[in-house]
């Protein structure tokens, strides 16, 4: 009897010693999924510019006004930003990346000298590649106000050279905009005068049309 009481009594402290075992340990927490990552901003298209008048006259600025060098300086930086964004080699998002640098500098550049020719038409170069068709014709529309001041007919000639087909091969960064009409109005207008047979009227010579 004895020994089977004391049987008893050791499977019931068995029993306990298992449950209070059980209550020690806890269970695992639930697995929780990871938060997803928050949605990437819209892209936001950069507007094009509004248009100004052709016959407008640039305003005059003094010579305190302006620095020539830095702006000359930060014209040619940014003209080999874009020489390198027209490399083969460069990849599709550092291509835009340079294009972009580009602009800024080119802004910069005309910020310090409003009368700088080169940063005036390779910003209008930049904005071609881009797609802000407007800006570029309104940079280009500066430039045949330029024109009419001696001192920078020669220099504006030079990069006409390149738009207009005169000399040397037309410039690629125009194509895209050949067929427009207010691109094909300015070329127009650039050509007047000029009694030059090579003079590239929008995608054709002006003496086919």
């Amino acid at each position: 009897m004895q020994r089977t009481l004391l049987v008893l009594l050791m499977a019931s402290a068995s029993l306990l010693g298992c449950k209070a075992k059980g209550e020690l340990t806890a269970p695992p927490p639930p697995m929780r999924p990871e938060p997803e990552p928050p949605p990437p901003p819209p892209q936001v298209m950069a507007k094009d510019c509004e248009p100004i008048e052709a016959n407008s006259e640039l305003k005059p600025i003094s010579f305190d006004e302006r620095s020539i060098p830095e702006g000359a300086k930060l014209a040619e930086q940014a003209k080999a930003e874009l020489r390198t964004a027209e490399s083969a080699e460069v990849e599709r998002s550092t291509r835009e990346q340079y294009i972009t640098d580009s602009v800024d500098h080119f802004i910069t550049a005309l910020s310090a000298d409003p009368y700088n020719v080169t940063a005036t038409y390779n910003l209008a170069a930049a904005y071609a590649r881009i797609g802000r068709k407007q800006c570029s014709i309104n940079l280009l529309t500066r430039m045949l106000q330029m024109r009419a001041h001696p001192s920078k007919t020669a220099d504006v000639e030079l990069h006409l050279d390149r738009l207009l087909g005169r000399k040397v091969a037309l410039d690629p960064d125009f194509s895209d905009m050949r067929m427009d009409a207010r691109f094909r109005g300015l070329i127009a207008k650039m050509c007047e005068g000029t009694n030059d047979a090579n003079c590239v009227f929008g995608a054709q010579r002006k003496s086919d049309n």
